[in-house]
C-alpha cells in the first residue's frame, strides 16, 4: 500500500494505492461515508466571508435562483475551488446558478471522451446530440436542492442549443455514487469499461509543467511528445520530440506517479420535447441497471 497527499489551498486530500495487475490503482472508495466535494463545501464554511449573511438569505428558497451562461473563466473560480478533479476537462459550455449577483453553483459541459462513445449511447444516427456533463459544483452555502436545480435547468438550455442526449460519470475515487443523478432521475448504464490513466507529481510542488500536485489525465502526455510554434501569420506543424512511451518514462524518472482509476458509473439523461425523448429514450443501446448504493461503514 503507498499513500499520496495532494494539497488544494487549504485542504489536503490523501490517496491510498494498492497494486494491482502490476500497476497501482487508488483503493476503492464506496467506504467514503461522503462524497469528496462534500467534505471541501464543509472546508469552505470555515472561511470568513463579510457577505455570507445577504448570501444565505438569498440562498433560503429557489424562488430567488436564476440560471444562465456563463463564462468559461466564470465557471473556472467555482470548479476549480470545489470539484473533485481540479480542472475544467474538455468544458465547452458553461452554466451558473446565481442568487441575486452571487454565483452559487456550475455546471460545464463538453464533448464525450473518445472517438465511439457518443455513437455507442443511442447510435450514429444521434451522435451529434450527445454531451457530455464533465464538470459540477455548488459552495457551501447553496440551497440544498441547488444541484437539482441547476442541471434540469442547465439541460434545458443545452436542448436549445440542439444537444438532447447527455452523459455523466460519479468518481468512485471521490467516493461518489451520483446521488444527483438519482434524484433527477437519471438512467444509471452500469460502470465503464475501465478506468481512466492518471499522472501526478509527488514531489514538493514547483515551477514547470504538472508539477503543481495536481492529478491529470495521462492524455496529457501530448505537452511533452510535441510541440508547435508561430512563425509570422501562419502556424508551424507540430514537431514530435519523443513517443509517449519515452515521455512516461521519463515523467517516472522524474517523478512523477502514474496510476489508474476505479471505473466511473455512467448515467445518462434526455432533454427536448416528449416526443424527441421518447424516440431517444427507444433508441438507448446500454444497459439500464438499478441505482447503487453507498455501502454502509462497519
Amino acid at each position: 500500500m503507498k499513500k499520496f497527499v495532494q494539497c488544494e489551498g487549504s485542504l489536503t486530500k490523501t490517496l491510498d494505492f494498492q497494486s494491482r495487475d502490476g500497476g497501482l490503482t487508488p483503493t476503492p472508495s464506496l467506504q467514503f461515508s461522503v462524497a469528496h466535494q462534500k467534505m471541501i463545501r464543509d472546508a469552505h464554511a470555515q472561511e470568513y466571508d463579510p457577505l455570507i449573511a445577504e448570501k444565505l438569505a438569498l440562498a433560503s428558497s429557489l424562488q430567488n435562483a436564476t440560471v444562465r451562461e456563463i463564462s468559461h473563466a466564470e465557471a473556472k473560480e467555482v470548479i476549480l475551488k470545489y470539484e473533485w478533479l481540479g480542472n475544467m476537462g474538455c468544458t465547452d459550455f458553461s452554466f451558473g446558478l446565481f442568487f441575486g449577483e452571487h454565483l452559487a453553483g456550475v455546471e460545464c459541459f463538453g464533448r464525450t471522451a473518445g472517438t465511439k462513445v457518443a455513437g455507442s449511447v443511442c447510435g450514429q444516427r444521434y451522435s451529434s446530440t450527445v454531451r457530455t456533463l464533465c464538470r459540477g459544483a455548488c459552495v457551501w452555502w447553496a440551497h440544498p436542492q441547488s444541484a437539482s436545480f441547476l442541471i434540469g435547468r442547465a439541460l434545458h438550455l443545452m436542448s436549445a442549443k440542439g444537444f438532447h442526449i447527455f452523459v455523466a460519470y460519479s468518481d468512485s475515487d471521490a467516493g461518489e455514487i451520483g446521488t444527483v443523478y438519482q434524484a433527477t432521475n437519471w438512467l444509471y448504464c452500469g460502470e465503464a469499461k475501465s478506468g481512466s490513466s492518471m499522472f501526478v507529481w509527488v514531489k514538493k510542488p514547483t515551477k514547470g509543467y504538472f508539477k503543481d500536485g495536481k492529478a491529470r489525465d495521462e492524455r496529457n502526455i501530448q505537452h511533452f511528445v510535441r510541440s508547435r510554434r508561430f512563425k509570422g501569420s501562419g502556424i508551424v506543424p507540430y514537431t514530435i520530440k519523443c513517443t509517449r512511451r519515452e515521455a512516461r518514462a521519463q515523467m517516472v524518472r522524474d517523478g512523477f506517479l502514474f496510476y489508474k482509476t476505479a471505473p466511473k458509473k455512467r448515467y445518462v439523461t434526455f432533454a427536448g420535447d416528449r416526443e424527441l425523448v421518447k424516440e431517444l429514450r427507444a433508441a438507448l443501446n446500454w444497459e439500464v441497471m438499478p441505482y447503487p448504493k453507498r455501502a454502509r461503514a462497519a
